[in-house]
């Protein structure tokens, strides 16, 4: 019967929460975004102060007076010196890779000090439900911490709440200060640890039926092809280049009938072995199936293409070739129609 109320009442407070805290890459510690409370041994040592001051009191011990002072002295000292370890400090949020599902994506976090004499000691950084990571900065010094984050599902992870604090130096406070990354990481589909080898190549007869207009053919002679992503500066036949770019189409390439093979299409729909798999399994094998075709396939027609369901990336080689397929299998379908 409460669920309900109490739903509602979450809710505004995270919406509230989350208006104190907007999502940046790159934050400094001031007074409006630093808390400090005691910690359980501050509160503890709070109730041995009280006792102490009670019995002094009592017996009329004017050294009891002196003590009593002097360590709640120390202890408004020490509330002063853990707020301050952390005031000033700035927070960035480092470049990130992406990673395949199921594996821990480290999200580096770099720390700069600008105070010239004051160091940054004793201070622990914590993503959101991870461990946290002990880390120090000198005075006028960067420092760099990586966090551990889970990456379950492949798409796009919004990173959790990073969380800083110090106890530094008695550990009666606790000051903390909560920092929410704006920039997200795209994860990649999961490694199939059971995929088979890369399936057989595969021609495209549509390239050769597109590459005919007009009653005569664009394919480019024997030896030569269209330049593809990921070709060496040395395969490309410059001279032929200079007639092809003037007429209106792109580089060319060289390639020999020794070494020329068919591209090879890793197809959603098509592909041998993914009859029968979940749509989840299917990408997966397909990331795998990529890693292992950039890994192996050589010669200057060694390339391979994607095909999904209302996209095509064509055939390439290369690490930005690799990137843009298992991104587009990362975000599939929400990626949209179209070939890239």
């Amino acid at each position: 019967m409460m669920s309900g109320p109490k739903t509602l009442l979450r809710q505004r407070w995270q919406r509230w929460w989350d208006a104190r805290l907007p999502r940046v890459d790159q934050l400094t510690l001031t007074h409006r975004n630093l808390y400090i409370l005691p910690t359980k041994v501050g509160w503890s040592f709070a109730v041995v102060l009280v006792v102490l001051l009670v019995a002094s009191i009592n017996e009329r011990v004017n050294l009891g007076y002196a003590l009593t002072f002097l360590l709640g002295g120390s202890a408004l000292a020490a509330t002063h010196l853990t707020h301050g370890n952390l005031q000033g400090l700035q927070l960035r949020l480092l470049s990130t890779r992406s990673v395949h599902a199921g594996s821990v994506l480290q999200v580096g976090i770099g720390l700069h000090n600008l105070h010239r004499k004051k160091g940054r000691w004793g201070l622990h950084a914590q993503a959101q439900g991870g461990l946290a990571q002990p880390v120090e900065v000198a005075p006028e010094q960067d420092a760099v911490i990586e966090l551990d984050v889970p990456a379950p599902q492949r798409g796009w992870l919004t990173l959790p709440r990073v969380t800083i604090e110090s106890r530094y130096p008695l550990g009666l406070f606790r000051a903390w200060a909560y920092w929410r990354p704006l920039t997200r990481v795209l994860v990649w589909p999961a490694i199939d640890p059971h995929a088979p080898p890369l399936p057989a190549w595969q021609s495209d007869a549509a390239l050769s039926a597109s590459t005919r207009q007009g009653g005569h053919s664009t394919e480019p002679p024997e030896g030569l092809r269209d330049y593809r992503r990921g070709d060496p500066l040395r395969w490309i036949a410059w001279k032929k280049s200079s007639h092809a770019i003037a007429s209106g189409t792109g580089l060319v390439s060289r390639t020999s009938e020794q070494g020329r093979s068919p591209d090879l299409w890793l197809d959603y729909e098509h592909s041998p072995s993914l009859a029968g798999l979940d749509t989840e399994a299917r990408l997966s094998r397909l990331a795998t199936w990529l890693l292992e075709a950039e890994n192996r396939l050589e010669g200057p027609s060694g390339t391979y293409g994607l095909k999904l369901p209302g996209l095509t990336v064509a055939c390439g080689r290369g690490a930005a070739h690799l990137r843009e397929c298992l991104d587009a299998l990362a975000t599939w379908p929400h990626t949209g129609a179209g070939s890239r």
